[in-house]
């Protein structure tokens, strides 16, 4: 007779443990043990295993505990499930800077840097009225005497457009109250360019200026 399992068998090395015997190896015929297939059992923790064809309540299967399914981490969201997120509110628009004042004063400043940066020995920038009209002239060279020209030019076609530019000049410097003086060289180069000889009388030379409605210097 097998000894009960409360019984301490005899036997074998007592540092080895006890010695089962080869009834109590085979656990087919345990009412706790219901064998599947393949050598797979399934083992209750407590009651007899009824043989309904399904495994009962609070019986593990031989599986390791890797193999078991992994629970879904719990909602930590307090607000109701499925239900969308409140959107962000949007974020405050930034009010653009105000647009400089528009004055005359912050016009010449706009001028002055422009100017500057033209990197020119000489240059004008200019709005003038004429007769009601408004027109704008700009320039800038390193040559002096490009930038007066192409300055008195302008200003000559402004006045009237519809009369050469060298009679419009001759006119308002005849009329301006501001002297003219001609070096000598161009005195001799308008007189050269005539018909005349050094014989010629001054009377000769008024002749020739009536004759051609002026003298060009």
């Amino acid at each position: 007779m097998p000894p009960g399992r409360d019984e301490e068998p005899t036997g074998g090395d007592p540092e080895e443990g006890p010695v089962l015997s080869p009834e109590e190896l085979d656990i087919a015929e345990d009412e706790r043990v219901k064998e599947l297939d393949d050598g797979r059992y399934v083992v209750s923790s407590g009651d007899p295993i009824a043989d309904t064809g399904s495994e009962p309540t609070g019986q593990i299967e031989g599986d390791t505990a890797s193999d078991r399914p992994v629970p879904p981490e719990p909602d930590t969201d307090p607000g109701p499930a499925g239900a969308p997120s409140a959107p962000a509110p949007p974020e405050p628009e930034s009010e653009p800077d105000p647009e400089p004042e528009l004055t005359a004063r912050t016009v010449h400043e706009w001028l002055t840097d422009d100017m500057r940066a033209a990197n020119s020995r000489y240059g004008f920038d200019i709005t003038a009225a004429f007769d009601g009209e408004v027109s704008q002239q700009r320039m800038v060279s390193n040559d002096v005497v490009t930038i007066f020209e192409s300055l008195v030019m302008w200003y000559a076609q402004q006045i009237d457009r519809n009369t050469p530019v060298e009679e419009v000049l001759g006119i308002l410097l005849m009329e301006a109250n501001v002297p003219i003086r001609y070096p000598p060289d161009a005195i001799v180069r308008t007189l050269e360019s005539t018909d005349l000889s050094p014989e010629d009388s001054i009377a000769d030379l008024l002749e020739e200026i009536r004759e051609d409605e002026g003298f060009k210097l």
